[in-house]
C-alpha cells in the first residue's frame, strides 16, 4: 500500500487539499467494492491538529503531525494564496520535513502555487517546474535558479513534480507514476 501525504499548510488553498484526498480515496472505495484491497494509505498531515484556512472559514483537521508520518511515498504540497513570502514564513515547519522526507525516498508533487513552498526548501534549484501563469513574475522573482516552464501543464523532474494553474493538478495527479507501479502489482485482476 502506497503512503500519501497530503500537507495541510498554513494559508493553503482548499480544493488543493480536498481534491487530492477524495481522489485516492475513491480509488480506495472502489477497489474494496470490486473485493480488491486499497492501494493507498492517505493522511492529511499537519503541523497542528487543526488548520484554519481561508480567514477561519474553512477547518481542516489532520490525520496526523508531522512527526508521526514515517517514510511516505509520495507527498502532495497544496497551493497557497496571498502573499507567498508570508506563506512560506508560516510554514517553516513543513519546508524542513518536506526536505527530510525527499533525501529519505519520497516522491514531492506540488499543486499550482504550491510551487512556492517547494522551491523555498532548495530541492528546485536547477531544475524545471511548472505553477500557476498568473503569478510566474513573482517565481522568477523570489527563485531565480529554477527554471519556470510556461505553459507546461506537468513538468517531472528527480522525483519532483509540479503542475500549471487552476484545476491543471488533476491532470498531474493521474499522471504520478503511484498508479503504474500499483496496476503492475494488481496486474489483469484490476480490468477483470
Amino acid at each position: 500500500m502506497k503512503k500519501i501525504a497530503i500537507l495541510v499548510p498554513e494559508m493553503g488553498i482548499m480544493q488543493t487539499i480536498a481534491d487530492p484526498q477524495q481522489l485516492f480515496e475513491e480509488v480506495n472505495r472502489y477497489l474494496i467494492s470490486i473485493g480488491k484491497s486499497p492501494w493507498f494509505d492517505v493522511q492529511l498531515v499537519g503541523v497542528k491538529k487543526k488548520v484554519l484556512l481561508n480567514n477561519g472559514a474553512f477547518a481542516v483537521h489532520t490525520h496526523k503531525l508531522l512527526q508521526e508520518v514515517k517514510k511516505p511515498d509520495l507527498i502532495f504540497i497544496p497551493a497557497t494564496c496571498g502573499d507567498f513570502s508570508l506563506a512560506i514564513k508560516k510554514n517553516q515547519a513543513l519546508i524542513s520535513w518536506i526536505v527530510d522526507q525527499y533525501d529519505k525516498g519520497a516522491e514531492i508533487a506540488s499543486l499550482c502555487s504550491g510551487t512556492f513552498l517547494l522551491a523555498s526548501t532548495g530541492l528546485l534549484s536547477g531544475k524545471k517546474c511548472s505553477t500557476h501563469w498568473g503569478v510566474h513574475n513573482e517565481f522568477r522573482q523570489m527563485y531565480p535558479d529554477v527554471e519556470l516552464m510556461e505553459g507546461n501543464v506537468i513538468t517531472e523532474e528527480k522525483r519532483i513534480y509540479s503542475s500549471g494553474g487552476a484545476h491543471s493538478y488533476w491532470n498531474l495527479m493521474l499522471y504520478l507514476p503511484i498508479w503504474r507501479s500499483e496496476e503492475r502489482r494488481v496486474g489483469k485482476e484490476c480490468r477483470s
